[in-house]
C-alpha cells in the first residue's frame, strides 16, 4: 500500500491593503445597496469588505452572504450584541491591513470618499483621517432635517466643549487608521456604542497621534435609528460616563527610550521655551 506524498500547504494569503469594516445591527434593507457600490467602485484585489454584524437577529447575515458569493473580497463576522463600538474594536484588533476603515451601513459616505480619505493617509502623513460634514467645502446633497442638524451641532459643541477635541465633526461615518495607530490605540478604548469615535479621537490626541479633518460628500438616507428627541439623554449620559472615564483612566503616553548618551533630551516645546528665554536674555 502506497502512500501519496503530504500535499503542501496552500499559501497564506498576503495581507490587505485596505479593510473596511462596517458595523451592522440588522441593516437587511440598507447593507446590500452599500455593498455593491463599495464592490463595484472599488476594484483593488487586496481590499477586504468586513461586515461585523451586531447581534443581528433578521435577513442582514443572508443578504451580505449573496454579496460575498458574487465578490470573494466581502466576508462576514458575526458577533453577540457588543454595540458599534464593540463591533469595531474586535474587527479592527483581528485586521492585518496596512489600513483599515470603518463606515456606516448606509452607503451615507460614497466609495470614492473613503479612497479619498486613504489616500490622504499618504498624502499628509496622518495616522488617521475623518471624514467632516461641517467642513465649507463638504457637499451634502440631501439636506438633514432640522430636528437632525440642531441635534448634531448641539453634540458636537458638547464633544468640543467637555474634551477640548479640535475638530468640526466627530460623527461622520467615514474614519481610516493605520495598522500602526490601530496598535496603539484600539486597546485603550473604553466606549462600545457610538461614541466609539469621540473615544478614538480623545484617544488619540492623547497618544500625539496626527488626525488629518477632510470635507467629505454625504448623502443623508432614510432609515436612521435616530431620533433627536428620544436620543438626546442617552448622547448625554453617554458622553458624561466617557468624560468620567478618561478622568479616572487618563491616557499617558508610553515611556521613551532614553537617548545613547544616557541624557534625557527635553520635550520641544521646553526646547523652543528655552530658545525664546534665550532670545530675551540678549
Amino acid at each position: 500500500m502506497s502512500l501519496e506524498p503530504p500535499q503542501p500547504a496552500p499559501p497564506e494569503a498576503p495581507p490587505a491593503a485596505l479593510e473596511i469594516v462596517i458595523p451592522a445591527h440588522n441593516e437587511e434593507h440598507r447593507i446590500g445597496r452599500t455593498l455593491a457600490a463599495y464592490s463595484a467602485e472599488l476594484v483593488a484585489p487586496d481590499l477586504v469588505l468586513t461586515v461585523a454584524l451586531d447581534d443581528c437577529t433578521d435577513r442582514t447575515a443572508a443578504v451580505v452572504a449573496e454579496h460575498a458569493r458574487q465578490d470573494p473580497r466581502i466576508r462576514i463576522v458575526e458577533y453577540p450584541r457588543l454595540g458599534k463600538g464593540g463591533v469595531l474594536a474586535e474587527a479592527f484588533r483581528a485586521s492585518t491591513a496596512d489600513v483599515i476603515a470603518f463606515v456606516d451601513a448606509d452607503c451615507a459616505t460614497p466609495p470614492s470618499e473613503i479612497q479619498l480619505l486613504t489616500e490622504t493617509l499618504t498624502t499628509t502623513g496622518a495616522d488617521i483621517a475623518i471624514a467632516s460634514r461641517w467642513h465649507p467645502s463638504s457637499v451634502l446633497p440631501k439636506p438633514r432635517s432640522l430636528s437632525r442638524r440642531l441635534a448634531s451641532a448641539g453634540f458636537s459643541r458638547a464633544v468640543k466643549t467637555v474634551f477640548a477635541l479640535p475638530f468640526h465633526d466627530t460623527q461622520c461615518g467615514a474614519k481610516v487608521i493605520t495598522r500602526e495607530a490601530a496598535s496603539r490605540v484600539i486597546p485603550l478604548l473604553s466606549s462600545r456604542d457610538f461614541l466609539f469615535d469621540v473615544d478614538l479621537l480623545v484617544t488619540a490626541r492623547a497618544l500625539d497621534l496626527r488626525v488629518a479633518e477632510m470635507p467629505t460628500v454625504w448623502i443623508d438616507r432614510d432609515g436612521s435609528r435616530v431620533e433627536a428627541t428620544r436620543d438626546s439623554l442617552r448622547m448625554a449620559a453617554s458622553l458624561a460616563r466617557l468624560w468620567l472615564h478618561h478622568r479616572v483612566v487618563p491616557v499617558r503616553m508610553p515611556a521613551r527610550a532614553l537617548p545613547a548618551t544616557g541624557r534625557v533630551a527635553a520635550p520641544a516645546r521646553d526646547r523652543v521655551h528655552a530658545r525664546e528665554g534665550s532670545a530675551h536674555a540678549h
